[in-house]
């Protein structure tokens, strides 16, 4: 099998720390191209990664007949556009979590992807590290009996108001930003939709305190805690995400997680 051919749109961190040193170390993957809005910050992280061909603008790089699909770590309200753009240009789509800033807006990207007769993925890693494989399979299989809770925390500490990822208004904020992984994990131990959601947001807290949102089907189960721990080797997730992403090109099969979970993940 040859190899899918991979251009990066942006040069931002996430990508030259995590997950092009993954694509690079993927099967049936190789990055030939990224770019930047200014060609000294997209030369620089080409030598720094090894990347034979840098570009100055991102519509460069949709233009180049040696890239295959693009990788899109941009900010959030940079997704939706340049998702698109790559559409039109017959590229292949792998856009990092959330999708979109909307449903309608994931919806969008969806149908012009569809239209362009590429596939369109969403890059939440985790879904294919092995120890979410196998919580997936004890779920599915009723191996820890009917699931009726789960509860996730995911925080870390950023008090920069002007930091991208706190500025409501370029798709960032705790939801977006973070609880975005608490939702798509529990719609996906779920396997369905949540048919009511409550948010519970307390005022004049500690800047530790927790906020809790409650995705429920109806009922009120009793629960008795009781807790089972297993250990799981390191497993190297953004690489066996580029590759399952790139044998479905290859081989013309569906994404691993199709596209329409990720609008549906953007409507709660």
């Amino acid at each position: 099998m040859k190899n899918l051919r991979w251009g990066i749109l942006s040069t931002a961190d996430i990508g030259i720390t995590k997950v092009i040193p993954a694509i690079q170390r993927a099967e049936h993957c190789e990055v030939v191209a990224i770019a930047s809005r200014t060609l000294d910050r997209a030369a620089a992280a080409a030598a720094r990664l090894g990347i034979p061909t840098a570009y100055g603008s991102y519509e460069e790089l949709l233009a180049a007949g040696d890239v295959d699909a693009v990788y899109i770590p941009l900010p959030n309200d940079g997704h939706a556009e340049w998702t698109i753009k790559a559409a039109g240009a017959g590229k292949h789509v792998l856009c990092e979590k959330p999708l979109a800033l909307s449903s309608a807006q994931a919806e969008e990207m969806a149908r012009a992807c569809a239209a362009a007769g590429v596939k369109l993925g969403e890059a939440f890693m985790y879904r294919h590290h092995s120890a979410w494989v196998e919580t997936v399979r004890l779920v599915r299989t009723g191996a820890i009996g009917r699931l009726q809770a789960v509860q996730s925390f995911f925080s870390y500490y950023n008090d920069d108001p002007a930091d991208i990822r706190n500025r409501v208004e370029r798709g960032g904020g705790a939801t977006m930003d973070i609880g975005c992984y608490c939702i798509n994990l529990s719609r996906m131990l779920f396997g369905a939709e949540p048919s009511r959601i409550e948010v519970e947001i307390p005022f004049n807290i500690p800047p530790d305190r927790e906020t809790r949102v409650l995705l429920t089907s109806g009922g009120d189960p009793p629960v008795a805690p009781a807790t089972e721990a297993r250990t799981f080797p390191p497993a190297d997730q953004y690489s066996i995400q580029a590759s399952l992403f790139a044998r479905a090109v290859l081989e013309g099969t569906g994404v691993p997680v199709p596209i329409e979970d990720a609008v549906a993940n953007m409507k709660v």
